[in-house]
Formats: structure tokens, sequence, C-alpha cells
């Protein structure tokens, strides 16, 4: 959870944000970076004047009827945000299947030889004359697509078990170790989008500040992986 202020004309965030295995993001205190509020109290205003606003209509609810002032929009803010997260706790395997979805697609594009990764591999589970054909697997990952692309992870659809079918596609993978390596970088909190970067702690090999932005559906809107 995450509380929000409004100081020196700013709103600042303290806590946690966890967001499935993108890691889970940390304010010590008020003055940290890896949580922070893109909008000033103006443009909010701004915003919530309208009858609709494309950044801020999933909003109204928690910051309409607060009047001007910057304390009462953040309290506001601080309850959308942390029922956000609540909502991706209740979600998480979506979620993670959509970030997997994204990180296996561009391996499988261009056959990424995660094998001379030596933390990515389970010991004593590859055998050399296994490797040539790690990426012929009777699954078209490219049909997932289907499902992420475009599309909530807020529950309302059924999905396909990515992570099931990765483990027993690639079972010299340690997947597990790899979300124990996440570094969470940043996350902006953007009216109705999560903006956040994250990468792989076996040197960035797989996820190198890996960015996407949810919207408040926790549909994918921009995956880059650098």
């Amino acid at each position: 959870m995450i509380e929000i202020i409004y100081a020196d004309s700013k709103f600042l965030a303290k806590g946690t944000f966890s967001l499935g295995i993108a890691g889970v993001f940390e304010n010590k205190d008020f003055n940290d970076k890896k949580i922070e509020i893109h909008s000033d109290l103006d443009y909010i205003l701004k915003e919530l004047k309208k009858e609709t606003s494309f950044k801020f209509q999933p909003l109204f609810p928690y910051l309409k009827g607060k009047g001007e002032d910057g304390a009462a929009i953040a309290e506001g803010l601080t309850e959308y945000y942390n029922q956000k997260e609540k909502e991706i706790q209740e979600n998480v395997k979506q979620i993670n299947d959509c970030i997997l979805y994204h990180l296996f697609e561009n391996l499988e594009d261009c056959e990424y030889p995660f094998w001379e990764i030596e933390e990515a591999i389970i010991p004593g589970s590859l055998e050399e004359q296994d490797i040539d054909s790690i990426y012929d697997t009777e699954e078209a990952m490219y049909e997932w697509g289907n499902d992420f692309c475009g599309k909530p992870n807020n529950g309302t659809l059924s999905k396909v078990d990515v992570e099931g079918k990765l483990r027993k596609m690639f079972p010299m993978f340690d997947f597990d170790g790899l979300y124990q390596s996440i570094i969470p970088e940043g996350i902006a909190l953007n009216g109705r989008f999560l903006e956040f970067q994250f990468s792989d702690g076996w040197g960035g090999d797989l996820f190198c500040a890996a960015y996407d932005r949810f919207d408040e559906n926790f549909t994918s809107c921009d995956w880059h992986n650098h």
C-alpha cells in the first residue's frame, strides 16, 4: 500500500506497490523516486471539470467532490491506487502471464540463446545435444497474443495458462530464479495508467529496462524490452 500527500506543490508517495513478477516498487520516504505521481494539481483539477477525461475518468469516483484542496485530492489518489494494487493481487496470474507472453514471444522471434545465461538453466537439466531443438515446440506462442494484445487482464476474460505451458515447453528454464532476481526500477502513477520499468538481475539479458503501460483494466498498452 502507498500513501500520497500533497507537499511543495507536488504529489508525493511513500510505501510499496506490488505488480506481480515485475516486482515490488518501494518509496521508503516521500522523497524517493521509485514511485512517482505524474500529474500536478492544476492539471488534475482541469481534467475533473470535463464531462469526460481520457486520462482521469476512471478516477472520477475517487476525486470528484474533493474540492480543489491538494490534500483532499491526495487522499482520493491514495484510495484509487491502493484499490488498483488490490485488483492486481486478485488478477496477478493474468498479469504475470501477460508479461511472460511478451518475454517469450520476443525470445522465440529471434531464437535468443537464453541457455547461455548460467543462472537461467536449472543445473543438470539440459544436454548439449538438446540445444538445437529448444524452440522446436508444438505450441504457437504468437497465438497467445489473441488473449493478451489489447485485452484486459482484470479477470473478465478467460485466458491461456502461459506460465504452465512455458514450464512444460522449457523445463530447463529457472522461472522461479528469474522472478527472484527481478529489479523493479520505477513506476509512474499517471491517471488511469500504471507505467512501470524493471530488469532481471542476471545481467539484464532477458528483461532489460523492460517497460509497459497498463490501463485501469491492466491491458498491456506499450510493451518494450531493450
